[in-house]
Protein backbone atom coordinates (compact mmCIF):
# COMPACT_ATOMS: atom_id res chain seq x y z
CA UNK A 1 0.00 0.00 0.00
CA UNK A 2 2.86 2.40 0.79
CA UNK A 3 3.99 2.08 -2.85
CA UNK A 4 0.50 2.29 -4.35
CA UNK A 5 -0.42 5.80 -3.16
CA UNK A 6 2.69 7.46 -4.60
CA UNK A 7 2.02 5.77 -7.93
CA UNK A 8 -1.57 7.02 -7.92
CA UNK A 9 -0.49 10.55 -6.99
CA UNK A 10 2.18 10.54 -9.69
CA UNK A 11 -0.43 9.50 -12.23
CA UNK A 12 -2.76 12.28 -11.08
CA UNK A 13 -0.03 14.89 -11.15
CA UNK A 14 1.12 13.65 -14.57
CA UNK A 15 4.84 13.57 -13.76
CA UNK A 16 6.64 12.95 -17.09
CA UNK A 17 9.38 10.51 -16.02
CA UNK A 18 10.29 8.71 -19.25
CA UNK A 19 8.82 10.57 -22.24
CA UNK A 20 9.87 13.49 -24.44
CA UNK A 21 7.94 15.27 -27.15
CA UNK A 22 8.60 18.34 -29.22
CA UNK A 23 7.51 20.09 -32.41
CA UNK A 24 9.77 22.53 -34.23
CA UNK A 25 10.29 23.75 -37.78
CA UNK A 26 10.34 20.73 -40.03
CA UNK A 27 10.21 18.01 -37.35
CA UNK A 28 7.65 16.47 -34.99
CA UNK A 29 9.50 14.11 -32.61
CA UNK A 30 8.36 11.94 -29.70
CA UNK A 31 10.55 9.55 -27.68
CA UNK A 32 9.79 7.26 -24.74
CA UNK A 33 12.02 5.06 -22.59
CA UNK A 34 11.03 1.42 -22.27
CA UNK A 35 12.57 -1.85 -21.14
CA UNK A 36 14.28 -2.38 -24.49
CA UNK A 37 15.79 1.08 -24.75
CA UNK A 38 14.45 4.38 -26.03
CA UNK A 39 11.90 4.24 -28.84
CA UNK A 40 11.12 7.28 -30.99
CA UNK A 41 8.61 8.20 -33.66
CA UNK A 42 8.97 11.23 -35.93
CA UNK A 43 7.33 13.12 -38.78
CA UNK A 44 9.07 15.34 -41.31
CA UNK A 45 6.54 18.10 -41.93
CA UNK A 46 7.54 18.45 -45.59
CA UNK A 47 6.92 14.74 -46.18
CA UNK A 48 9.04 11.66 -46.75
CA UNK A 49 11.34 9.73 -44.44
CA UNK A 50 14.89 10.45 -43.34
CA UNK A 51 17.57 8.85 -45.52
CA UNK A 52 19.77 8.50 -42.43
CA UNK A 53 19.31 8.92 -38.67
CA UNK A 54 22.25 9.32 -36.30
CA UNK A 55 22.47 9.73 -32.51
CA UNK A 56 25.35 11.09 -30.46
CA UNK A 57 25.94 11.59 -26.74
CA UNK A 58 28.88 13.93 -26.31
CA UNK A 59 31.68 12.50 -28.48
CA UNK A 60 30.21 8.98 -28.51
CA UNK A 61 28.08 7.67 -31.37
CA UNK A 62 24.99 5.73 -30.24
CA UNK A 63 23.60 2.87 -32.32
CA UNK A 64 20.26 3.55 -34.07
CA UNK A 65 18.31 0.34 -34.62
CA UNK A 66 14.96 -0.88 -35.92
CA UNK A 67 14.48 2.13 -38.17
CA UNK A 68 11.26 1.79 -40.18
CA UNK A 69 9.45 4.28 -42.41
CA UNK A 70 5.75 4.89 -41.83
CA UNK A 71 3.42 3.06 -42.34
CA UNK A 72 4.91 -0.10 -40.88
CA UNK A 73 3.02 -3.39 -40.93
CA UNK A 74 -0.30 -3.19 -39.11
CA UNK A 75 -0.16 0.62 -38.74
CA UNK A 76 -3.37 2.65 -39.05
CA UNK A 77 -3.97 6.36 -39.76
CA UNK A 78 -7.33 7.70 -38.56
CA UNK A 79 -8.58 10.73 -40.53
CA UNK A 80 -11.63 12.76 -39.51
CA UNK A 81 -12.96 15.29 -42.04
CA UNK A 82 -14.81 18.17 -40.31
CA UNK A 83 -16.86 20.52 -42.52
CA UNK A 84 -18.16 23.95 -41.44
CA UNK A 85 -21.94 23.87 -42.07
CA UNK A 86 -22.78 27.28 -40.60
CA UNK A 87 -24.51 30.13 -42.49
CA UNK A 88 -26.99 29.13 -45.24
CA UNK A 89 -25.34 31.77 -47.43
CA UNK A 90 -22.27 29.52 -47.73
CA UNK A 91 -24.05 26.63 -49.50
CA UNK A 92 -22.07 27.33 -52.69
CA UNK A 93 -18.85 26.79 -50.71
CA UNK A 94 -20.24 23.57 -49.25
CA UNK A 95 -21.05 22.29 -52.74
CA UNK A 96 -17.40 22.84 -53.66
CA UNK A 97 -16.35 21.05 -50.47
CA UNK A 98 -18.28 17.92 -51.47
CA UNK A 99 -16.15 17.56 -54.64
CA UNK A 100 -12.97 18.35 -52.67
CA UNK A 101 -13.79 15.64 -50.13
CA UNK A 102 -14.02 13.26 -53.08
CA UNK A 103 -10.51 14.31 -54.16
CA UNK A 104 -9.24 13.70 -50.62
CA UNK A 105 -10.78 10.22 -50.55
CA UNK A 106 -9.25 9.50 -53.94
CA UNK A 107 -5.79 9.76 -52.36
CA UNK A 108 -6.59 7.19 -49.67
CA UNK A 109 -4.36 4.17 -49.01
CA UNK A 110 -5.01 0.82 -47.37
CA UNK A 111 -3.93 1.96 -43.89
CA UNK A 112 -6.25 5.02 -43.85
CA UNK A 113 -9.54 5.04 -41.94
CA UNK A 114 -11.86 7.95 -42.74
CA UNK A 115 -14.79 9.57 -40.95
CA UNK A 116 -16.96 12.62 -41.72
CA UNK A 117 -18.50 15.23 -39.40
CA UNK A 118 -20.20 18.59 -39.81
CA UNK A 119 -20.06 21.43 -37.31
CA UNK A 120 -21.68 24.77 -36.54
CA UNK A 121 -22.94 25.06 -32.96
CA UNK A 122 -21.46 21.63 -32.23
CA UNK A 123 -19.85 18.66 -33.94
CA UNK A 124 -22.22 16.17 -35.61
CA UNK A 125 -21.04 12.73 -36.72
CA UNK A 126 -22.19 12.03 -40.27
CA UNK A 127 -20.10 8.94 -41.07
CA UNK A 128 -18.10 7.22 -38.29
CA UNK A 129 -14.35 6.73 -38.59
CA UNK A 130 -13.82 3.48 -40.46
CA UNK A 131 -16.58 4.10 -43.03
CA UNK A 132 -15.86 3.20 -46.65
CA UNK A 133 -14.93 6.00 -49.07
CA UNK A 134 -18.17 5.42 -50.99
CA UNK A 135 -20.23 5.80 -47.80
CA UNK A 136 -18.45 9.06 -46.98
CA UNK A 137 -18.98 10.43 -50.51
CA UNK A 138 -22.70 9.68 -50.24
CA UNK A 139 -22.93 11.30 -46.79
CA UNK A 140 -21.00 14.38 -47.98
CA UNK A 141 -23.41 14.89 -50.88
CA UNK A 142 -26.20 15.48 -48.35
CA UNK A 143 -24.35 18.23 -46.42
CA UNK A 144 -26.34 21.45 -45.98
CA UNK A 145 -25.22 24.83 -44.65
CA UNK A 146 -27.95 25.50 -42.13
CA UNK A 147 -26.28 26.47 -38.84
CA UNK A 148 -26.61 30.03 -37.54
CA UNK A 149 -23.42 30.26 -35.44
CA UNK A 150 -19.93 28.73 -35.58
CA UNK A 151 -18.53 27.35 -32.32
CA UNK A 152 -15.26 26.52 -34.06
CA UNK A 153 -13.01 25.81 -31.09
CA UNK A 154 -15.59 23.81 -29.16
CA UNK A 155 -16.37 21.71 -32.23
CA UNK A 156 -12.69 21.03 -32.91
CA UNK A 157 -12.18 19.98 -29.30
CA UNK A 158 -15.00 17.45 -29.79
CA UNK A 159 -13.36 16.26 -33.02
CA UNK A 160 -9.98 15.79 -31.30
CA UNK A 161 -11.69 13.82 -28.53
CA UNK A 162 -13.41 11.59 -31.12
CA UNK A 163 -10.07 10.88 -32.82
CA UNK A 164 -8.33 10.19 -29.50
CA UNK A 165 -10.74 7.29 -28.89
CA UNK A 166 -9.75 5.56 -32.16
CA UNK A 167 -6.92 2.99 -31.91
CA UNK A 168 -4.39 4.25 -34.48
CA UNK A 169 -0.68 5.04 -34.82
CA UNK A 170 -1.39 8.37 -36.55
CA UNK A 171 -4.42 10.67 -36.23
CA UNK A 172 -5.31 13.61 -38.48
CA UNK A 173 -8.14 16.16 -38.46
CA UNK A 174 -8.94 17.84 -41.81
CA UNK A 175 -10.98 21.04 -41.33
CA UNK A 176 -12.96 22.81 -44.09
CA UNK A 177 -13.91 26.29 -42.76
CA UNK A 178 -13.87 30.08 -43.18
CA UNK A 179 -11.94 30.35 -39.89
CA UNK A 180 -14.46 32.60 -38.12
CA UNK A 181 -14.91 31.40 -34.51
CA UNK A 182 -17.84 32.71 -32.49
CA UNK A 183 -16.84 30.94 -29.27
CA UNK A 184 -16.67 32.93 -26.07
CA UNK A 185 -15.51 30.26 -23.60
CA UNK A 186 -13.25 28.09 -25.78
CA UNK A 187 -10.00 29.25 -27.33
CA UNK A 188 -7.24 28.45 -29.82
CA UNK A 189 -4.82 27.30 -27.11
CA UNK A 190 -7.39 24.78 -25.81
CA UNK A 191 -7.53 23.05 -29.20
CA UNK A 192 -3.75 23.01 -29.72
CA UNK A 193 -3.12 21.63 -26.24
CA UNK A 194 -5.73 18.86 -26.67
CA UNK A 195 -4.44 17.96 -30.13
CA UNK A 196 -0.81 17.67 -29.00
CA UNK A 197 -1.85 15.56 -26.02
CA UNK A 198 -3.87 13.18 -28.23
CA UNK A 199 -1.31 13.06 -31.05
CA UNK A 200 -3.69 14.70 -33.53
CA UNK A 201 -2.34 16.68 -36.50
CA UNK A 202 -4.72 19.42 -37.70
CA UNK A 203 -4.81 20.16 -41.44
CA UNK A 204 -6.89 23.21 -42.39
CA UNK A 205 -8.46 24.24 -45.70
CA UNK A 206 -9.52 27.90 -45.68
CA UNK A 207 -12.45 29.32 -47.66
CA UNK A 208 -12.82 33.11 -47.05
CA UNK A 209 -16.31 34.46 -46.45
CA UNK A 210 -15.33 37.69 -48.20
CA UNK A 211 -12.20 39.58 -49.18
CA UNK A 212 -12.54 41.79 -46.10
CA UNK A 213 -12.90 38.80 -43.79
CA UNK A 214 -10.14 36.69 -45.32
CA UNK A 215 -7.94 37.72 -42.39
CA UNK A 216 -9.92 35.19 -40.31
CA UNK A 217 -8.08 32.43 -42.16
CA UNK A 218 -5.11 33.18 -39.88
CA UNK A 219 -7.04 31.26 -37.23
CA UNK A 220 -6.78 28.12 -39.34
CA UNK A 221 -3.17 28.71 -40.33
CA UNK A 222 -2.09 28.87 -36.67
CA UNK A 223 -3.94 25.65 -35.80
CA UNK A 224 -1.96 23.83 -38.49
CA UNK A 225 1.37 25.48 -37.68
CA UNK A 226 1.12 24.67 -33.97
CA UNK A 227 0.14 21.00 -34.49
CA UNK A 228 2.53 20.30 -37.37
CA UNK A 229 -0.16 20.13 -40.06
CA UNK A 230 -0.75 21.55 -43.54
CA UNK A 231 -2.62 24.81 -44.24
CA UNK A 232 -4.10 25.53 -47.68
CA UNK A 233 -6.36 28.45 -48.59
CA UNK A 234 -8.31 29.62 -51.62
CA UNK A 235 -9.43 32.90 -53.12
CA UNK A 236 -13.09 33.78 -53.70
CA UNK A 237 -13.30 31.07 -56.40
CA UNK A 238 -13.05 28.45 -53.59
CA UNK A 239 -10.83 26.20 -55.74
CA UNK A 240 -8.06 24.36 -53.87
CA UNK A 241 -4.66 23.64 -55.45
CA UNK A 242 -4.61 20.35 -57.37
CA UNK A 243 -2.04 18.84 -54.99
CA UNK A 244 -3.76 19.67 -51.70
CA UNK A 245 -4.63 16.03 -50.88
CA UNK A 246 -1.10 14.86 -51.75
CA UNK A 247 0.39 17.49 -49.42
CA UNK A 248 -1.89 16.47 -46.54
CA UNK A 249 -1.05 12.77 -46.74
CA UNK A 250 2.66 13.38 -47.40
CA UNK A 251 2.72 15.26 -44.08
CA UNK A 252 0.54 12.81 -42.13
CA UNK A 253 2.29 9.63 -43.31
CA UNK A 254 5.87 10.95 -43.28
CA UNK A 255 8.75 9.87 -41.05
CA UNK A 256 8.82 6.60 -39.16
CA UNK A 257 10.19 5.06 -35.99
CA UNK A 258 13.52 3.91 -34.57
CA UNK A 259 15.23 2.89 -31.34
CA UNK A 260 18.46 3.98 -29.65
CA UNK A 261 20.40 2.44 -26.77
CA UNK A 262 20.76 5.45 -24.48
CA UNK A 263 20.92 3.60 -21.16
CA UNK A 264 24.51 4.64 -20.44
CA UNK A 265 24.32 8.13 -21.88
CA UNK A 266 25.07 10.74 -19.23
CA UNK A 267 24.94 13.66 -21.67
CA UNK A 268 22.12 15.09 -23.70
CA UNK A 269 21.57 13.13 -26.89
CA UNK A 270 21.69 14.84 -30.27
CA UNK A 271 19.59 13.27 -33.01
CA UNK A 272 20.19 14.18 -36.64
CA UNK A 273 17.90 13.40 -39.56
CA UNK A 274 19.32 13.68 -43.08
CA UNK A 275 16.50 14.65 -45.45
CA UNK A 276 16.32 15.73 -49.10
CA UNK A 277 16.11 19.35 -47.89
CA UNK A 278 19.11 19.12 -45.58
CA UNK A 279 19.85 18.18 -41.98
CA UNK A 280 17.27 18.53 -39.18
CA UNK A 281 18.46 18.12 -35.59
CA UNK A 282 16.88 17.61 -32.17
CA UNK A 283 18.37 17.47 -28.67
CA UNK A 284 16.76 15.15 -26.12
CA UNK A 285 17.67 14.61 -22.46
CA UNK A 286 19.70 11.68 -21.21
CA UNK A 287 17.95 8.94 -19.25
CA UNK A 288 20.33 9.16 -16.28
CA UNK A 289 19.07 10.71 -12.97
CA UNK A 290 19.32 14.40 -13.76
CA UNK A 291 17.01 17.24 -14.65
CA UNK A 292 17.28 18.57 -18.20
CA UNK A 293 15.05 20.12 -20.85
CA UNK A 294 14.51 19.05 -24.45
CA UNK A 295 14.60 21.34 -27.44
CA UNK A 296 14.26 20.54 -31.12
CA UNK A 297 14.91 22.66 -34.16
CA UNK A 298 16.60 22.61 -37.55
CA UNK A 299 20.39 22.45 -37.32
CA UNK A 300 20.68 26.12 -38.29
CA UNK A 301 19.85 28.12 -35.14
CA UNK A 302 16.22 27.72 -34.04
CA UNK A 303 13.75 30.57 -34.38
CA UNK A 304 11.33 29.45 -31.70
CA UNK A 305 12.29 26.16 -30.08
CA UNK A 306 10.07 25.24 -27.14
CA UNK A 307 11.24 23.60 -23.94
CA UNK A 308 9.54 20.40 -22.82
CA UNK A 309 8.67 19.67 -19.17
CA UNK A 310 11.59 18.99 -16.85
CA UNK A 311 12.39 15.31 -16.40
CA UNK A 312 13.39 13.68 -13.12
CA UNK A 313 14.24 9.96 -12.95
CA UNK A 314 14.26 8.33 -9.48
CA UNK A 315 16.54 5.32 -9.33
CA UNK A 316 17.97 4.72 -5.81
CA UNK A 317 16.12 3.25 -2.80
CA UNK A 318 16.96 6.32 -0.72
CA UNK A 319 15.43 8.58 -3.35
CA UNK A 320 12.30 6.43 -3.52
CA UNK A 321 11.91 6.52 0.29
CA UNK A 322 12.32 10.30 0.23
CA UNK A 323 9.69 10.53 -2.52
CA UNK A 324 7.31 8.30 -0.53
CA UNK A 325 7.67 10.52 2.55
CA UNK A 326 7.07 13.65 0.50
CA UNK A 327 4.01 12.18 -1.22
CA UNK A 328 2.52 10.83 2.04
CA UNK A 329 3.02 13.96 4.14
CA UNK A 330 4.32 16.90 2.12
CA UNK A 331 1.68 17.06 -0.61
CA UNK A 332 -1.37 16.81 1.74
CA UNK A 333 0.16 19.50 3.98
CA UNK A 334 0.84 21.73 1.00
CA UNK A 335 -2.74 21.27 -0.22
CA UNK A 336 -4.15 22.21 3.20
CA UNK A 337 -2.02 25.37 3.30
CA UNK A 338 -3.13 26.26 -0.23
CA UNK A 339 -6.81 25.79 0.67
CA UNK A 340 -6.47 27.97 3.77
CA UNK A 341 -4.68 30.74 1.84
CA UNK A 342 -7.32 30.62 -0.89
CA UNK A 343 -10.13 30.88 1.66
CA UNK A 344 -8.50 33.85 3.42
CA UNK A 345 -7.93 35.60 0.10
CA UNK A 346 -11.56 35.15 -0.96
CA UNK A 347 -12.79 36.50 2.40
CA UNK A 348 -10.60 39.59 2.05
CA UNK A 349 -11.77 40.18 -1.52
CA UNK A 350 -15.48 39.68 -1.10
CA UNK A 351 -16.29 40.83 2.42
CA UNK A 352 -18.18 44.11 2.65
CA UNK A 353 -16.29 47.00 4.29
CA UNK A 354 -17.68 47.86 7.71
CA UNK A 355 -17.86 51.34 9.21
CA UNK A 356 -15.76 54.01 7.61
CA UNK A 357 -14.22 53.43 4.25
CA UNK A 358 -13.49 55.11 1.00
CA UNK A 359 -16.63 55.89 -0.96
CA UNK A 360 -16.75 54.47 -4.48
CA UNK A 361 -15.84 56.91 -7.21
CA UNK A 362 -18.73 57.67 -9.52
CA UNK A 363 -17.92 57.26 -13.20
CA UNK A 364 -20.08 59.27 -15.59
CA UNK A 365 -22.21 57.03 -17.78
CA UNK A 366 -21.35 58.48 -21.19
CA UNK A 367 -22.72 56.55 -24.13
CA UNK A 368 -19.94 55.76 -26.63
CA UNK A 369 -20.25 57.04 -30.19
CA UNK A 370 -18.97 53.75 -31.66
CA UNK A 371 -16.60 50.87 -31.01
CA UNK A 372 -13.51 49.13 -32.41
CA UNK A 373 -13.56 45.37 -31.71
CA UNK A 374 -10.22 43.53 -31.61
CA UNK A 375 -10.21 40.61 -34.04
CA UNK A 376 -8.58 38.09 -31.72
CA UNK A 377 -9.61 35.53 -29.10
CA UNK A 378 -10.53 38.17 -26.50
CA UNK A 379 -12.50 40.35 -28.96
CA UNK A 380 -12.05 43.38 -26.69
CA UNK A 381 -14.38 46.31 -27.41
CA UNK A 382 -12.69 49.73 -27.39
CA UNK A 383 -15.26 52.48 -26.89
CA UNK A 384 -14.92 55.64 -29.02
CA UNK A 385 -16.03 58.41 -26.61
CA UNK A 386 -14.55 61.57 -28.10
CA UNK A 387 -14.91 63.34 -31.43
CA UNK A 388 -11.17 63.11 -32.05
CA UNK A 389 -9.94 59.65 -31.09
CA UNK A 390 -6.26 58.92 -31.61
CA UNK A 391 -4.63 55.50 -32.09
CA UNK A 392 -0.95 54.72 -31.62
CA UNK A 393 1.82 53.30 -29.46
CA UNK A 394 2.26 56.40 -27.30
CA UNK A 395 0.44 56.52 -23.95
CA UNK A 396 -1.25 59.85 -24.71
CA UNK A 397 -3.45 58.26 -27.41
CA UNK A 398 -7.08 57.51 -26.68
CA UNK A 399 -6.33 53.93 -27.84
CA UNK A 400 -2.80 52.87 -26.89
CA UNK A 401 -1.64 49.72 -28.73
CA UNK A 402 1.66 48.38 -27.41
CA UNK A 403 2.99 46.78 -30.59
CA UNK A 404 6.23 47.51 -32.47
CA UNK A 405 4.40 47.52 -35.82
CA UNK A 406 2.45 50.61 -34.74
CA UNK A 407 3.77 54.19 -34.88
CA UNK A 408 3.69 56.49 -31.85
CA UNK A 409 0.88 58.50 -33.48
CA UNK A 410 -0.43 56.08 -36.09
CA UNK A 411 -3.98 57.18 -36.96
CA UNK A 412 -7.04 58.98 -35.65
CA UNK A 413 -10.79 58.73 -36.02
CA UNK A 414 -12.77 61.97 -36.29
CA UNK A 415 -16.52 62.15 -35.75
CA UNK A 416 -18.26 64.81 -37.80
CA UNK A 417 -21.27 66.92 -36.85
CA UNK A 418 -23.41 64.72 -39.12
CA UNK A 419 -22.44 61.59 -37.16
CA UNK A 420 -20.01 60.19 -39.75
CA UNK A 421 -16.63 58.75 -38.77
CA UNK A 422 -13.45 59.34 -40.78
CA UNK A 423 -10.22 57.36 -40.34
CA UNK A 424 -7.03 59.37 -41.04
CA UNK A 425 -3.48 58.01 -41.41
CA UNK A 426 -1.10 60.25 -39.42
CA UNK A 427 1.93 59.56 -41.64
CA UNK A 428 2.49 56.17 -39.99
CA UNK A 429 5.42 53.98 -41.03
CA UNK A 430 3.36 50.86 -41.89
CA UNK A 431 0.26 52.65 -43.15
CA UNK A 432 -3.45 52.17 -42.48
CA UNK A 433 -5.64 49.65 -44.30
CA UNK A 434 -9.43 49.34 -44.47
CA UNK A 435 -10.80 46.02 -45.74
CA UNK A 436 -7.36 45.22 -47.14
CA UNK A 437 -6.94 48.52 -49.03
CA UNK A 438 -4.33 51.08 -48.00
CA UNK A 439 -5.93 54.46 -47.28
CA UNK A 440 -4.87 57.93 -46.24
CA UNK A 441 -8.37 59.10 -45.37
CA UNK A 442 -11.54 57.00 -45.44
CA UNK A 443 -15.08 57.35 -44.12
CA UNK A 444 -15.86 54.30 -41.97
CA UNK A 445 -18.88 52.10 -42.54
CA UNK A 446 -20.45 49.47 -40.28
CA UNK A 447 -18.34 46.29 -40.21
CA UNK A 448 -15.20 47.79 -41.81
CA UNK A 449 -12.02 45.94 -40.77
CA UNK A 450 -9.12 48.27 -39.91
CA UNK A 451 -5.52 47.09 -40.12
CA UNK A 452 -3.31 49.20 -37.84
CA UNK A 453 0.18 47.71 -38.10
CA UNK A 454 -0.30 44.04 -37.19
CA UNK A 455 -3.52 44.71 -35.23
CA UNK A 456 -6.96 44.10 -36.76
CA UNK A 457 -10.01 45.98 -35.47
CA UNK A 458 -13.63 45.92 -36.64
CA UNK A 459 -15.64 49.19 -36.62
CA UNK A 460 -19.24 49.13 -35.37
CA UNK A 461 -21.77 51.55 -33.98
CA UNK A 462 -23.78 48.73 -32.39
CA UNK A 463 -23.73 48.71 -28.57
CA UNK A 464 -22.39 45.69 -26.68
CA UNK A 465 -25.85 44.49 -25.61
CA UNK A 466 -26.86 44.14 -29.26
CA UNK A 467 -24.32 41.37 -29.73
CA UNK A 468 -24.30 40.04 -26.15
CA UNK A 469 -20.59 39.47 -26.48
CA UNK A 470 -17.42 41.13 -25.35
CA UNK A 471 -16.86 43.31 -22.31
CA UNK A 472 -16.25 46.95 -23.18
CA UNK A 473 -12.72 48.12 -22.51
CA UNK A 474 -12.61 51.70 -21.17
CA UNK A 475 -9.74 53.76 -22.61
CA UNK A 476 -8.61 57.10 -21.21
CA UNK A 477 -10.27 59.88 -23.21
CA UNK A 478 -9.63 63.54 -23.76
CA UNK A 479 -11.65 66.40 -25.16
CA UNK A 480 -10.77 67.59 -28.68
CA UNK A 481 -8.32 70.44 -28.82
CA UNK A 482 -9.80 73.80 -29.81
CA UNK A 483 -7.53 76.05 -31.83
Amino acid sequence: MNRLLPAILLAILGAPLHAWENLADGLDLSCAQNAGGTGCTYRLLDGGAAAEISARAGDRQLPVTAAQPYPWEGARTAVLIAVDTSDPGRQAVLDRNVAQIGTLLGATKAHHQFGLSGFDRQLREIAPIGSTPDAIRAAAAALKAQGMTTELYRSLLQAVDALARVPAERRALVVFSDGQPEDRAYFHADVVRAARRAGVVIHTLGFPRSVALSVSLQTLRRLSEETGGVYVDTDMSFILPADFATRIFANTDSGGRFSIDASAAAEEIRLEFRTPRGMVAATMPSVTPRTVAMTAAPAAAPAAARAAPEIRVVTTAAERDTLDTWLWYGIPAALIVLIVLTAVTLVLIYRKPAGRGAAPVAVPDVKPFAYLIAQDERATRHAIRSTTWRIGRSRDNELMLDDNSISRRHAEIQRGMDGTFVLIDKDSLNGVFVNGEKVGRRELKEGDVLEIGDIYLRFTEAPADDEMVERTSMQHTRAPRIA
